[in-house]
């Protein structure tokens, strides 16, 4: 409102500036002032609904120009009939009619160019949230598919081991039954973008290393070192449980003694560092299947930070280890 009794005043004193009587001026800049308004509110709607395309860029012309005909001709016929007494301020319009006709077809394609900008803008806006919902939703896809690769993985080899230990070791196979039950229970309906705290982890990692000693008896050893300072960490839902299954699997593989896998948990300024390490046959070869959890937990990793340089591997002396890096962006 303030702009608007602005306006007024300012087109008011600009007329009255040519000698005219300022009731008479403001009669005018008020009837400028609405219709420019009212023009301004109709090509809003007019662009607000409607963008036109490039085989139509002659519409931001062609709507301003018109409008702007209207308008001034329209202010003519009112003043006209509201100061038909005024003979010499009649003839002032009639003179002006170029003037008003240019000022008011400039304002109109000034808001016009404006309006579809804006409309421009705000459509590239709205496509690009669709692409990065698009692609949220495709990440959250990817993520609960490997996750569903990962567990028929486990619970295959788990089924292996029982179907060999239901004859020849009855309770063993009864123990690690109740075992997998409570670890699917209590991971088969977990968040894969879901941030836990390092103890948290652990649990699941524990249960899951039971299962496992009952699946390799006395010949699997580990030792799980944590840091103070990192159990104040957080880290992505059984994202280490593929690479502990992944060093057992392949650190059992052509190993006839014990084998000792190790988990260490550290930290460095804002990353939770995880390193799993396990002995390993230079001379045997790779066991078949390997790598999958190593690369599904690659892919993960990818897909929640987009970084490729997030995990580690080392080979030397008979030692496969792999470090992982964890950014704290659980918020």
């Amino acid at each position: 409102m303030a702009i608007f009794l602005l306006g007024i005043l300012v087109v008011a004193f600009l007329i009255s500036y040519h000698g005219f009587p300022y009731r008479l001026s403001f009669i005018d800049a008020s009837l400028n002032i609405l219709l420019l308004v009212s023009g301004f509110l109709l090509l809003d709607n007019i662009f607000g609904f409607y963008l036109p395309q490039k085989s139509q860029s002659w519409l931001i012309v062609a709507m301003p120009l018109m409008l702007s005909f209207g308008t001034v001709f329209f202010i003519r016929y009112l003043l006209k009939w509201i100061l038909g007494n005024e003979i010499e301020y009649l003839l002032f319009i009639d003179i002006s009619l170029p003037i008003r006709l240019f000022i008011f077809f400039i304002l109109f394609l000034f808001w016009a160019v404006l309006l579809i900008l804006y409309g421009r803008l705000e459509d590239q806006i709205k496509t690009k949230e669709r692409q990065e919902k698009i692609q949220q939703m495709s990440k959250e896809a990817e993520l609960f598919h490997l996750r569903q690769q990962l567990q028929p993985h486990f619970i295959f080899n788990s089924l292996n081991s029982l179907s060999a230990l239901v004859k020849s070791n009855p309770d063993k196979a009864r123990e690690m039954v109740v075992q997998l039950a409570d670890f699917l229970r209590k991971t088969i309906k977990k968040n894969d973008q879901k941030w836990v705290d390092v103890e948290e982890e652990l649990e699941y990692l524990n249960l899951f290393l039971s299962i496992e000693k009952v699946r390799f008896g006395h010949r699997l050893k580990t030792e799980i070192e944590v840091s103070d300072e990192s159990k104040l960490y957080k880290i992505p839902q059984l994202l280490i449980q593929p690479l502990l299954e992944n060093a057992i699997k392949h650190g059992l593989y052509g190993i006839l003694g014990d084998v000792l896998i190790r988990i260490r948990f550290t930290c460095q300024e804002k990353y939770l560092i995880v390193a799993v390490s396990n002995p390993f046959d230079t001379g045997s070869g790779e066991s078949k299947g390997a790598g999958f959890g190593l690369d599904a937990v690659k892919r993960r990793l990818y897909l929640m930070f987009g970084r490729n340089d997030l995990i580690e591997i080392d080979k030397k002396d008979g030692f496969f280890k792999v470090v992982v890096k964890i950014p704290q962006h659980y918020d």
